[in-house]
């Protein structure tokens, strides 16, 4: 057996430009030194790529989630999600609540008679749930609380209202309340169930009158963590 250099033709010679570290070298003086496109047009090549490999990514993260199963709740699925009517109400502050001001966040809304049983419970129930949100922050801070009354006490809703800024009590016409409850699915004759609305206006879910407010705040942090699940396509 005899070894070969350079000198013996038996002795196959790697060319230095096949070598690791010279093809290295090699193809990172192609992508910066000139040749017939510039450097700039390459380094956009590039961050388009990139770009369109993140964009790729996320879609199909936000496409795997939309097959992921739908949360399980106590409460009523709405599948597809409904929009709400358009109102405009008002409560003793002065504040205004229309269906685009509920769009920029998430609601709990119900009806009751504040000068009733009904009412004062309803608003309880409405603190029970926000009070157990309180450790998803950004719930929490995005979340109204909605009492719409035909007939309300301005003292006693200013006191709800300045004891708690996330709660409505909200009055106007009677037939503008009635529009909204036949939208919302609300007889008059029955305790009306908390409606959750949506960021966007969708009306997502319903909780019964009999909900317990543990349930209730645990089904709402559900569908906050599955918000983009359940949203129509596109939103």
């Amino acid at each position: 057996m005899s070894l070969s250099g350079p000198g013996n033709p038996d002795l196959p010679v790697v060319a230095p430009e096949h070598s690791t570290a010279g093809g290295a070298v090699r193809k990172i003086a192609a992508m910066l030194l000139p040749n017939r496109h510039g450097l700039w047009f390459r380094l956009s090549l590039m961050v388009g790529a990139v770009g369109l490999f993140l964009a790729g990514y996320q879609w199909g993260n936000r496409y795997q989630h939309r097959l992921d199963p739908l949360p399980a709740i106590g409460g009523v699925l709405l599948r597809p999600p409904g929009a709400i009517p358009a109102f405009r109400l008002q409560d003793p502050l002065g504040r205004v609540l229309d269906q685009q001001t509920l769009a920029a966040g998430w609601t709990l809304l119900t009806f009751g008679d504040l000068t009733a049983a009904e009412g004062q419970l309803a608003i309880q129930r409405l603190i029970d749930v926000f009070n157990r949100v309180a450790d998803q922050t950004d719930l929490h801070r995005a979340l109204r609380l909605v009492l719409v009354s035909g007939a309300t006490v301005p003292a006693l809703a200013q006191d709800y209202a300045r004891l708690l800024p996330a709660l409505f009590v909200l009055t106007g016409e009677a037939e503008e309340i009635g529009r909204l409850r036949a939208a919302l699915g609300a007889r008059g004759d029955d305790t009306a169930p908390l409606y959750v609305i949506a960021p966007g206006g969708f009306l997502l879910a319903l909780f019964t009158d009999t909900g317990d407010g543990a349930q209730t705040a645990a089904d709402l942090k559900a569908l906050h963590d599955h918000l983009d699940q359940l949203l129509p396509e596109g939103q």
